[in-house]
């Protein structure tokens, strides 16, 4: 987990593109941020309550997060 940069409060995940169902139920539960279809350049990666954005350069530190946030809601990857 990653603390924002801007207020010091834990974010979560930040993913783009289009979700898959358990993103979508993870989303609803604020334990996954929906950045949407485009992703712009160097996108960041952590989305804090307050909406601050950032990323953060500990990519296994995220997909370890981002794989139990929707291991949880039922995803289970090829």
């Amino acid at each position: 987990m990653s603390l924002c940069p801007e207020c010091g409060v834990a974010g979560v995940p930040l993913i783009f593109g289009l979700p898959v169902p358990e993103a979508l139920a993870a989303a609803q539960n604020g334990e996954l941020a929906l950045g949407g279809c485009l992703m712009p350049p160097r996108p960041p990666n952590w989305e804090c309550p307050g909406g601050h954005r950032w990323r953060d350069g500990d990519e296994t530190a995220f997909d370890e997060r981002l794989l139990t946030v929707l291991a949880a809601h039922g995803y289970r990857p090829d």
